[in-house]
């Protein structure tokens, strides 16, 4: 089967399981995510594996567009009443999964031997660091999609963006540091300097190039009034943010962070921003959504989850236990309402393609190989638990906390 006639079955097939689990009462894009997995090579080989290289660009653009989005959520007029929250939400939400996580982690791998393939202390602690610099990340696409599925408005739902994007940032920093810090408890020389180099790089250059992306995209939103009809505005948008994503690859710098970085950007400085994001809203948002969530059920591997049971349902609950326990404290600190500091977190639980691109960096380094596989089959494995589980919380958090539609404001 050629590459469209499979693209459009998945994409016909995906489109009514969404339709049914909204009929059901769940977000439709667990629909979209479960026909991926279903139709996966790694599940029962009805795709092949070169399809799913074939189709990575479609993947790359429609992340990017989805991240440029979340960006545009981050309008400050709408965000300064918030900004404590959001910053002390985000840092606490951070670091309270990556404690917990370490500690728990290399406790009980010492105290009992079976629980991961290897013994010696220096390897755990090496290994449990960096899962535990995984926990930081949250995959924004999944809790946009509901928000914009049950039309979620208020407080909640502007601090779980607020946090969700700045906290991909962070675990980026966080995980640089992680291999660092583990490079040199293993004793491979030079490590030091070069991941604390790639920090500074993959984060710094994410946000030059989304600088630039932005004022190339604010120069046409000056002259708004030579560019007629929306169809223009979804050529341009396209070709910017595709731009933007491309550049960010090619120079080998946080393609997300740039894309984010756009959007944040164009929303705050431009008077004429709305002819980009509702336009975006209303004619292509949907489509990106579902080839999104059901190219990356693709990638998702259900065959590593039996290997590595254990290590995954353990790491799954402490960084939900992590997140939870940080929002609340980190609302606390700053004396945030009770509805910010009890449902936040519900919003941080999904995970996706940036841990997963995480990982996959550490094969460059040959002092992480007795434990790579391991950790990738973890961080897989969680990765299909928390997409299908994040959506679930993530509505129940904004219904609680009164947002969805047709709730009190």
């Amino acid at each position: 089967m050629n590459t469209l006639l499979l693209l459009g079955f998945l994409v016909f097939i995906g489109y009514f399981m969404g339709r049914l689990c909204e009929t059901l009462g769940i977000p439709k894009i667990i629909g979209y995510i479960f026909t991926g997995i279903l139709f996966s090579p790694n599940t029962l080989s009805w795709t092949s594996s070169d399809f799913i290289t074939n189709t990575e660009s479609l993947l790359s653009i429609s992340l990017a567009f989805i991240t440029f989005e979340v960006g545009g959520e981050l309008k400050w007029s709408k965000l300064k009443k918030r900004e404590r929250d959001i910053f002390s939400i985000t840092a606490m939400a951070s670091a309270v999964p990556l404690v917990l996580i370490t500690g728990l982690f290399f406790l009980t791998a010492s105290l009992f031997p079976g629980y991961l393939p290897f013994s010696d202390l220096s390897v755990i602690f090496a290994f449990s660091i960096l899962l535990a610099a995984l926990a930081s990340p949250t995959d924004p696409t999944a809790t946009l999609a509901v928000i914009h599925q049950y039309k979620a408005k208020g407080k909640v739902k502007d601090t779980i963006l607020g946090v969700a994007a700045l906290d991909d940032a962070i675990g980026i920093f966080v995980f640089s540091l992680g291999i660092a810090f583990s490079s040199f408890l293993l004793q491979e020389s030079g490590n030091l300097q070069q991941s604390l180099y790639f920090a500074t790089h993959h984060i710094g250059g994410g946000i030059l190039v989304g600088i630039g992306a932005a004022i190339i995209m604010n120069i046409f939103l000056y002259n708004s009034n030579k560019i007629k009809g929306e169809g223009n505005w979804i050529i341009i948008t396209l070709s910017l943010i595709a731009m933007c994503y491309g550049a960010a690859a090619y120079f080998e710098v946080d393609e997300l962070l740039a894309c984010m970085l756009m959007g944040l950007i164009v929303v705050n400085t431009s008077e004429n921003h709305k002819l980009v994001f509702d336009t975006l809203e209303r004619y292509t948002e949907e489509l990106i959504f579902l080839f999104f969530f059901v190219l990356s059920g693709l990638q998702l591997n259900v065959q590593m989850i039996p290997q590595a049971l254990l290590p995954i349902t353990v790491f799954v609950l402490l960084r939900i236990i992590g997140k939870y326990s940080g929002c609340y404290l980190g609302g606390s600190f700053v004396n945030s309402e009770a509805k910010i500091k009890k449902y936040t977190a519900g919003g941080l639980i999904s995970q996706g393609g940036i841990v997963i691109g995480l990982v996959l960096l550490l094969n460059q380094y040959e002092v992480f190989s007795e434990f790579y596989d391991i950790l990738l089959a973890v961080v897989m494995g969680s990765v299909i638990i928390n997409e299908i589980i994040g959506p679930l919380t993530a509505r129940h958090s904004l219904k609680q906390a009164g947002e969805t539609s047709g709730e009190n404001q």
